[in-house]
């Protein structure tokens, strides 16, 4: 952004007198404060206040701030052919707090270790607050910090002789400790110098970075991670219904899982988000599908390429499995049976999400083999079973049974972009519990496949 610096001071040297303009520093600037206000005259704090915002690109927040405090003020006619940007506050929405995000409360005189460390925080996934940074063009810097502490689930204190003096860390930290005995922030102390801490603090362990920085973030970055983990749960758990509800169409009754982050595939490194959805509780059995088949018709299905399966008489399933999930039914089949329900059928992330909870579980009913909790190898059957027939036992968090074992179920996740093949999940009746009756275990088949140990179930999203 070019600024007419020479027309710009004018402005402020007129409209702005030492108090206030001392003040309008304060509020704004708070960061190089000490550093434009020592001793020097008005007219040298201007000088030096332009030669910052033009070093470190920050005229657009100059722009914004004179604007607040002096509406008058036109910040295109100090920009060089060019329109100023728009810098406007926008109303105060309401704060959520995100438990990935991480307040860095630090003394300047530490600013390249706290620079530093909000880079490597989001390098790992983190939300990051950090002043100067994450101050808003036009937010006084009183509004911004108090911002950030309602809306962060982590604060980090930097050490240090420096930090224990300044007053804005001590009210930073003090404003933490309440939130963290309230339950709505994690503090996490880090020693970088040897310091004199004031009794309260003295409260929480400290992660020393006195040994190095690649040691102590290491630590962080492990403590971070459990911390982390912990959170989702506690909001899941927090957000987890039991309500339940019966389809019309087909009768069938959905779960509900709610919206929030889980732990996907075999490395529990990064959450995933999802939104809410609903799920079927049971696979879709042979008697529903006979029920579609049958609405269908003849000339409906002849269009559509769908086949009754192959074991049945018919359309009508042997009367001894009508309450087993329906199988030889390929995806294209299955996907058509979802619309016809106005559903569809589950990505992968969702149908794992069902299956494991929200804390990355290894069985829907928890993390260690359990005997009689689903149809596997195991079992003996050697083929499938009634859906339901493993629950409650074997149900996973959300209510839903033979999430593993049983069947195979479709998903609509391709296996890969540029293939045709189709995800499918969950193992089935003759595979063992020790390797692919998991809940994060995949496979894949082509779209047209149809075998004696793969189903579907599905959900819906618009509820």
């Amino acid at each position: 952004m070019n600024v007419d610096t020479a027309k710009l001071r004018q402005f402020i040297n007129e409209y702005f007198g030492p108090d206030d303009l001392r003040t309008f520093l304060f509020d704004y600037f708070r960061s190089v404060y000490d550093d434009l206000t020592d001793g020097l005259t008005k007219s040298r704090q201007i000088a030096l206040l332009l030669e910052y915002c033009h070093k470190y690109k920050k005229f657009l927040d100059l722009l914004a701030a004179i604007q607040r405090e002096r509406p008058f003020f036109q910040a295109d006619d100090y920009v060089l052919g060019q329109k100023a940007p728009t810098a406007a506050l926008q109303p105060q929405a309401i704060i959520t707090r995100n438990p990935r995000q991480i307040f860095i409360s630090h003394a300047h005189q530490d600013a390249e270790v706290a620079q530093r460390l909000a880079r490597d925080l989001e390098a790992h996934g983190y939300a990051i607050w950090i002043a100067p940074d994450s101050i808003r063009p036009g937010e006084k810097w009183v509004e911004a910090i108090n911002r950030g502490l309602e809306e962060s689930g982590i604060f980090v204190l930097l050490l240090s002789p420096d930090a224990v003096t300044s007053r804005w860390v001590q009210m930073e930290t003090n404003v933490a400790i309440t939130y963290t005995h309230e339950d709505e922030m994690q503090l996490y102390p880090l020693m970088l110098k040897a310091c004199r801490l004031p009794a309260l603090w003295r409260a929480f362990q400290h992660i020393s970075f006195r040994e190095g920085y690649k040691m102590g973030f290491q630590t962080l970055a492990d403590v971070l991670n459990q911390t982390t983990r912990k959170s989702i749960v506690v909001a899941a758990q927090r957000e987890a219904s039991e309500a339940t509800f019966f389809h019309g169409r087909t009768g069938k009754e959905f779960v509900r899982v709610p919206s929030g982050h889980f732990f996907f595939g075999t490395e529990k490194t990064m959450p995933t988000y999802l939104g809410a959805f609903w799920i079927a509780k049971t696979l879709v059995t042979n008697a529903e599908y006979a029920q579609f088949l049958n609405e269908l018709g003849a000339n409906e299905m002849m269009k559509l390429r769908i086949q009754p399966p192959k074991h049945w008489r018919g359309m009508m399933p042997p009367l001894h499995l009508v309450d087993h999930p329906v199988v030889f039914v390929s995806w294209h089949e299955a996907n058509e049976y979802a619309k016809w329900a106005g559903a569809e059928l589950p990505t992968e992330h969702q149908w794992e999400k069902a299956a494991r909870g929200w804390d990355g579980r290894k069985y829907p009913w928890g993390n260690y083999w359990t005997e009689g909790c689903c149809n596997s190898m195991e079992s003996g059957i050697n083929t499938t079973t009634s859906v339901g027939q493993y629950s409650p036992q074997g149900d996973s968090p959300y209510g839903c049974s033979d999430l593993v074992g049983n069947v195979w179920e479709w998903t609509r996740s391709k296996w890969q972009l540029d293939s045709p093949w189709i995800v499918r999940r969950g193992g089935s009746w003759h595979l063992s519990s020790l390797d692919l009756v998991v809940a994060n275990a995949r496979n894949n088949n082509a779209p047209f496949d149809k075998y004696e140990s793969l189903g579907f179930r599905i959900i819906l999203t618009n509820v």
